[in-house]
């Protein structure tokens, strides 16, 4: 039973020239509706009335604690001096200038309460941006539950409901020196320590904020050696801490995906120099060489992500300069046509729209013959799928892909796992106009449905030239296809994309004798 005076939850914000975002970030966390609460910030040094706000509040409310020390430069040190200040059962670090709505640490510690199993020793509550700020896509998608550790590597940044126990038996403390992805540091540690991580809330339960001041530490200029040593620091942490060899393998490598390709984006990297780049080239390389078995590069899902690790693993400046510069000029909008049963799989087909004029998408058109070629082969596949021969479907189709036509693919994320399939796509048809279009049809076969899980699933879809180019992957809209009455399993979002739900509906024949 837990001890009445022991507060459920230390709160533990770090404070540092955070007016006037401070004064709606204690309002908020003093307005929780958690009875057995503390709040411990710590002043590093602030110098804009921040001390100030936080001794009027603290004069006013006893739960909150106030620690004033000269600034250290990071966060990393008031963090550890609120841990030292800790008596609470958990532990939830927030940041000093965003919000939380009122049910949102009971809802955290009531989960924790309910589980009925295996103990839940780190908490992530489900996050909003607000003032602009947008959020990974796990917060996005991810459904209320337990949380694999794949998934929750998506996100390690500190605003977690940490058991206190863990912290302290294993003297968990974040870096004080002034290094990149300090609190990804100390959550690759609590989490490969957790016996079990959730995921919690149905409805955000954390406001993370972007400042017009553009005071985010997330926003001030990164080093590049600095940063690719605390990346090779979480490695090491997962590959200690993950007892499965493949497994930490595998997860290193999807951490570099996330943390080491975003300095690849378009945006970023023509604002680098070409001295800059070569640096970002040679540290990654050196990494990937050192970190993560080339084997994995090939179980890639996304093919603009898997052609990136192959050139950065050559060097190859000139290579990458001329890819990522392509990039924008694949930009492309995609809408789903229809949608219906094949057999036990399902048929999707997909209107992949270029821009405009000077696309290469356009630039790539296929000739009059071959458009002839790609309808008369697309009237045989109603047929043939109709009578469950999705495979037969396809190869009737394969003469139309033997000419220089883009590439198209079907990108499959599962909700709850994070896994990406891959499908690829057929032309057969191509719509000229202002605004040109690729008619691609996607073949889901049962097979491939079942192996996805009884989850939901979202759609992208990536277009690759005949030149080798690859355009960043775009969602699937739903447009104004009446996929959802064609069959159950294909819905639209309230964003008004495409999505599979195969939580009942993994074989739908089966479902239906089951019903």
């Amino acid at each position: 039973m837990n001890d009445p005076r022991t507060p459920r939850v230390s709160v533990i914000i770090p404070v540092y020239n955070s007016m006037p975002y401070l004064t709606g970030t204690l309002e908020s966390v003093l307005a929780q509706d958690l009875a057995a609460l503390e709040v411990i910030a710590v002043d590093d040094g602030s110098t804009d009335g921040s001390g100030a706000e936080l001794d009027r509040f603290a004069a006013l409310d006893a739960r909150l604690t106030v620690v004033h020390q000269p600034n250290s430069g990071w966060p990393g040190s008031p963090r550890n001096r609120g841990l030292e200040r800790a008596s609470g059962e958990f532990v939830f670090f927030m940041d000093s200038d965003d919000t939380m709505p009122s049910q949102a640490l009971r809802s955290m510690v009531e989960m924790v309460d309910e589980a009925d199993d295996e103990p839940i020793d780190v908490v992530v509550p489900r996050f909003v941006g607000t003032g602009g700020r947008d959020v990974q896509s796990v917060f996005k998608t991810h459904p209320h539950g337990t949380m694999r550790l794949e998934r929750a590597m998506e996100t390690i940044s500190p605003q977690k409901l940490f058991r206190r126990e863990i912290i302290e038996r294993d003297g968990l403390r974040f870096p004080e020196e002034k290094v990149r992805l300090e609190d990804g540091i100390f959550v690759a540690r609590a989490y490969v320590l957790a016996r079990r991580i959730a995921f919690c809330g149905r409805e955000p339960l954390y406001c993370i904020a972007r400042r017009d001041d553009g005071g985010n530490i997330s926003s001030s200029a990164i080093d590049p050696r600095n940063y690719v040593e605390s990346c090779r620091r979480i490695a090491g942490i997962l590959r200690a801490g993950v007892a499965d060899p493949a497994r930490a393998d595998a997860l290193v490598h999807q951490f570099f995906l996330r943390k080491g390709l975003r300095f690849y984006a378009p945006r970023k990297w023509s604002r680098m120099s070409p001295k800059r780049r070569a640096v970002w080239i040679d540290l990654h390389r050196e990494f990937l060489d050192d970190l993560v078995p080339v084997a994995l590069d090939a179980h890639t899902t996304d093919p603009g992500k898997r052609r990136l690790l192959g050139l950065i693993r050559a060097g190859d400046l000139a290579g990458l300069n001329a890819f990522i510069e392509a990039g924008p000029r694949l930009a492309h909008e995609s809408v789903c046509a229809r949608a219906v049963e094949a057999g036990r799989g399902i048929e999707l087909e997909v209107l992949v729209r270029a821009p405009g004029q000077g696309s290469p998408l356009v630039d790539d058109r296929p000739s009059r013959a071959r458009l002839r070629m790609l309808r008369a082969n697309a009237a045989a596949v109603p047929q043939l799928s109709r009578h469950g021969s999705v495979r037969r479907a396809g190869r009737a189709l394969s003469a139309a892909l033997s000419g220089p036509t883009p590439r198209f693919s079907l990108l499959l994320g599962g909700r709850r796992d994070g896994r990406l399939r891959t499908v690829p796509g057929t032309v057969v048809g191509y719509e000229s106009g202002g605004a040109p279009a690729y008619r691609v049809r996607f073949s889901l076969s049962q097979g491939l449905l079942r192996t996805l899980g009884r989850q939901r699933i979202d759609l992208w879809t990536a277009v690759e030239t005949r030149a080798g180019f690859i355009g960043e992957r775009t969602r699937v809209g739903a447009g104004g296809t009446t996929a959802a009455a064609s069959t159950p399993r294909v819905y639209a979002t309230d964003a008004g994309n495409l999505s599979l739900d195969l939580r009942r509906h993994v074989d739908q024949r089966a479902s239906s004798s089951r019903a």
